[in-house]
C-alpha cells in the first residue's frame, strides 16, 4: 500500500519535491525583472534630475556634493516661464507639430493605401525607396534641404519646419499605414465600388475610419517627433518669434560663458507633459497601431 501511494502519478508533490527546474524557472524570472526594475532606474533617474534641478536656485546647481533634494526650494523657475516669447514659441510649436501631423498622416495614408491596394510594376521598390530614406542621416538631407528652401524663398517659415519633419516622418507613417491596410478584408471596399463610391470615397469615408488606430499612431508620432526636433529650428529659421521650444531653449537659456540652468530644467520639465499627456490618453490606440501587421494570416 505505501508502495502504490509513492507511486502514483496523480499525488502532488510537496515543497521540498519541487521539481529543480522550477527554481531554474524562478531564478530566471527574478533575474528578468531585476533587469527590467535596473532599467527603469537608469529612465527614470535623469528625469527625477531634472525635476529636482527646475525646484534649485541657480547656486545651487552644481553643488558638490550634489543634493537630490534641493536644500532651498524655489518656484522662481517656473514663474519665468511666464514669457510672452516663450509663450510665441509653445504656440510655434504646437502650430508646426499639428500641420505636421496632418501633411504626413494624410500623404502617409494615400501613399500607403496606393501601395496596400493598386499592384503595379515596382510597388516593392516605391515601398524599398520609401524604408531606403530611413538610412540618410538628417545632417546630410539639411544640405539639399536647405539649398531647395532658399531657391523657393521659403526660409525663415513655418513651411520650412514642416516639410523638414514631413520628409523625416513620411516613411515611418508610409509603412505604418501600409501594413494596417494590408490588413483590412477587401470585400467591405469592394461592395462600396460595386455600390458606385470611387477610390477617394473609399479611402476618406470608409478605409479610414477602419484604420483609426492605424491613423492616431501615425499622427502622434509625427507630432511627438516634431514637437521635439532641433536642427531644422535652428537652420531654417532665424527669426526669434518663429522658433519652435528646442532651438527656443537653445537660443535663450545657453549662453557664451553662462547657462541658465534651473530655468531650462524648469522649462523641459512644463515641454514634456504635453508629450506624456498625449502616451496616456491615446496609448491603446498607439499600441493598437504599432503592431498592426505584426501578425499576418
Amino acid at each position: 500500500m505505501t508502495q502504490a501511494a509513492t507511486t502514483d502519478p496523480t499525488a502532488v508533490p510537496g515543497p521540498l519535491q519541487r521539481p529543480p527546474t522550477d527554481w531554474v524557472k524562478i531564478a530566471i524570472d527574478l533575474a528578468i525583472y531585476a533587469g527590467v526594475i535596473g532599467s527603469l532606474a537608469v529612465l527614470l533617474i535623469p528625469v527625477a534630475w531634472t525635476i529636482s534641478t527646475s525646484f534649485k536656485p541657480l547656486d545651487q546647481v552644481f553643488d558638490y556634493p550634489p543634493q537630490f533634494v534641493p536644500r532651498d526650494v524655489t518656484f522662481e523657475n517656473y514663474r519665468a516661464m511666464f514669457d510672452p516669447v516663450l509663450g510665441r514659441m509653445f504656440f510655434n510649436s504646437f502650430a508646426v507639430g499639428i500641420i505636421s501631423a496632418g501633411v504626413s498622416t494624410i500623404v502617409g495614408a494615400m501613399t500607403g493605401y496606393a501601395i496596400a491596394r493598386f499592384r503595379f510594376s515596382g510597388n516593392d521598390a516605391v515601398m524599398l525607396f520609401f524604408m531606403a530614406t530611413l538610412a540618410f542621416p538628417i545632417p546630410m538631407i539639411m544640405i539639399t534641404t536647405y539649398i531647395m528652401f532658399a531657391n523657393f524663398g521659403l526660409l525663415n517659415t513655418y513651411w520650412a519646419m514642416i516639410l523638414g519633419h514631413v520628409v523625416i516622418t513620411l516613411p515611418v507613417t508610409v509603412w505604418l499605414l501600409r501594413n494596417f491596410f494590408d490588413q483590412l478584408p477587401g470585400e467591405v471596399e469592394e461592395a462600396a465600388l460595386i455600390d458606385g463610391a470611387g477610390p477617394w470615397y473609399t479611402l476618406f469615408r470608409i478605409v479610414l475610419p477602419m484604420a483609426k488606430p492605424a491613423v492616431s499612431s501615425a499622427a502622434i508620432f509625427v507630432f511627438v517627433t516634431s514637437w521635439n526636433e532641433l536642427l531644422f529650428g535652428l537652420t531654417f529659421v532665424s527669426d526669434t518669434e518663429l522658433r519652435p521650444l528646442p532651438a527656443g531653449i537653445i537660443m535663450i537659456f545657453l549662453q557664451e560663458f553662462e547657462g541658465q540652468w534651473s530655468e531650462m530644467m524648469a522649462l523641459a520639465v512644463i515641454v514634456s507633459i504635453p508629450v506624456l499627456l498625449i502616451f496616456v490618453f491615446f496609448q491603446n490606440a498607439f499600441l493598437r497601431g504599432v503592431t498592426a501587421g505584426a501578425v499576418k494570416g
